[in-house]
């Protein structure tokens, strides 16, 4: 089996967003030269996750946002919590610094972006490559979801993040009748 292997690297400064991807993917596809088979996208991150969806409509992309902020409240210590934060808020017990693998100083409470994460987006997904490009729906695109970027401010890194395509050639395809 051929497999070819595209990561994407970028700095994760805005802390809530949905960004398309779609190009990223089929410029991956079309250096690999695979016409058909299935590129799997990861996010190599626990708060970024991985969508299929509309993109290209950005009154949409803000009721998906507007919905995940208003549906998962953010810890009151947070960062992003001010005066007039509109959105709930809750005490989570999580601390980065509880984690024995966390070898960050960071002094935001990032529960809410984990569960939005986990409920919200995925790590990965796999779609069909067809003729050389994504074998999509009318209004599918692949996306980004973040759900903690950071600006750099205070002692809050920022989120350096990493996107995976993996693209698996397939000999051929065969229409089932």
């Amino acid at each position: 089996m051929e497999v070819f292997l595209k990561e994407v690297k970028f700095p994760s400064t805005k802390h809530t967003y949905i960004e398309d991807i779609t190009d990223k993917v089929n410029s991956a596809i079309k250096k690999s030269g695979v016409k058909n088979g299935f590129v799997l996208v990861n996010s190599k991150h626990t708060t970024m996750g991985i969508v299929v969806n509309e993109i290209a409509e950005p009154n949409l992309l803000n009721d998906m946002i507007e919905h995940t902020l208003r549906h998962i409240p953010e810890d009151k210590r947070s960062t992003r919590v001010h005066k007039g934060y509109k959105n709930p808020t809750t005490d989570y017990k999580h601390r980065c610094q509880d984690n024995p693998f966390c070898n960050e100083v960071d002094e935001d409470y990032n529960a809410a972006a984990h569960i939005r994460a986990l409920i919200f987006s995925h790590p990965s997904v796999t779609m069909p490559i067809k003729n050389g490009q994504l074998e999509l729906g009318k209004y599918q695109q692949i996306a980004i979801f973040e759900h903690d970027g950071r600006d750099g401010k205070g002692k809050n890194p920022v989120r350096q993040r990493t996107i995976q395509i993996w693209i698996y050639k397939a000999e051929e395809i065969k229409n089932l009748k």
